[in-house]
């Protein structure tokens, strides 16, 4: 079948979005208080859940490194809402574990294992000797594995880290017109053939359109999570200034009457953007020393702390299928010019 790809392109789209916007959100721990407790006396420490049922069968435990101190009692406070007691108080830590920030788990029957990393800074005063009492253990306790397809909670993003499966892509997509549209610009300039300017002016149309639907999605995810539409981030700056330079390039175009020209200019224009979009938005993003964006900066990307693959079901289909329909778009927009320059 001739159009197979431009089918699976749409499929695979449909997939995305409608995935995306129906998969729910695992359990996770939403808020804990407090954050900082002294287990040189009892203590204890109220975990709100989301999306996680917290009304029987929950085991608690603080987690660095090997050592797992799980809680001696676990009880519901209400249906969203645990209070976990841990009493070790008369035995000490190891110097190392003292004063350290530790992960907290929780797990239930109903949706098996989350926790929050770095969650609770454990000090302990006036203790004896570390002499590995009981409550330590360098063993992983048994936990129920959570059924079904769902999305990894994660804090501050909550319902919108499905928004990777929109707004990422929507890059992934740019980038891809954009080397194509390079690789045509380069072969208009060695082979001088108009079709491979029409492509290359025809990828950049739709790869701006992929530009700006980036800059919406991060938008409106920015606004959720870090409170504000735009903020002065390498990342963000770099990618406005990329989408404002291809604006430049149609700028260009139309400032030039001469067909054959007009061609030459912007292949030029087009062989030097490409690269200096890519330094933009991944080489100085990747060199400055803070960002609030995730994979710039100080930051680590998703795949570097995504506990599942739940994510990338979704995320993968969407980058190959925006591609795909990207291509289509492009190649289409190319016979449409071809056939207004041929009817004129």
């Amino acid at each position: 079948m001739k159009h197979w790809w431009k089918i699976l392109g749409v499929l695979l789209v449909l997939y995305s979005l409608l995935t995306g916007l129906t998969v729910p959100v695992g359990p996770g721990v939403a808020t804990i208080i407090p954050e900082q407790i002294d287990l040189s006396e009892a203590a204890y420490i109220d975990i709100k859940g989301y999306n996680a049922d917290l009304r029987s069968g929950a085991n608690v435990w603080l987690k660095t490194g090997n050592y797992y101190i799980e809680a001696n009692k676990v009880e519901n406070k209400d249906p969203n809402t645990l209070r976990a007691h841990f009493d070790i108080s008369g035995k000490a830590l190891p110097d190392s574990l003292i004063g350290g920030q530790f992960t907290l788990f929780v797990s239930t029957e109903t949706d098996g294992l989350f926790g929050l990393p770095g969650a609770v800074r454990v000090d302990q005063s006036g203790a004896d000797a570390f002499d590995r009492p009981e409550y330590i253990s360098d063993l992983k306790p048994e936990v129920v594995k959570s059924d079904g397809f769902k999305f990894p909670f994660r804090t501050v993003l909550y319902e919108t880290i499905r928004n990777l499966n929109f707004h990422v892509p929507m890059w992934f997509a740019m980038i891809t017109m954009l080397f194509v549209s390079f690789v045509f610009s380069n072969l208009f300039l060695v082979k001088g053939n108009k079709r491979h300017d029409r492509l290359a002016m025809s990828f950049v149309m739709v790869a701006l359109m992929f530009g700006l639907m980036g800059l919406a999605t991060g938008s409106f995810w920015a606004r959720f999570t870090w409170l504000t539409f735009w903020t002065k981030d390498p990342k963000l700056n770099g990618a406005a200034i990329g989408v404002l330079m291809y604006v430049a390039y149609f700028i260009l175009r139309s400032a030039i009457d001469d067909e054959d020209k007009r061609g030459r200019i912007a292949a030029v224009f087009n062989t030097f953007a490409f690269p200096l979009f890519i330094v933009l938005i991944i080489v100085i993003p990747k060199m400055e020393g803070f960002s609030l964006h995730p994979g710039s900066g100080d930051t680590v990307g998703f795949s570097q702390y995504d506990l599942d693959n739940s994510l990338r079901r979704v995320f993968y289909p969407a980058v190959l299928g925006w591609i795909l329909i990207g291509t289509w778009l492009g190649t289409l927009s190319a016979r449409i010019n071809h056939l207004i320059k041929k009817a004129e």
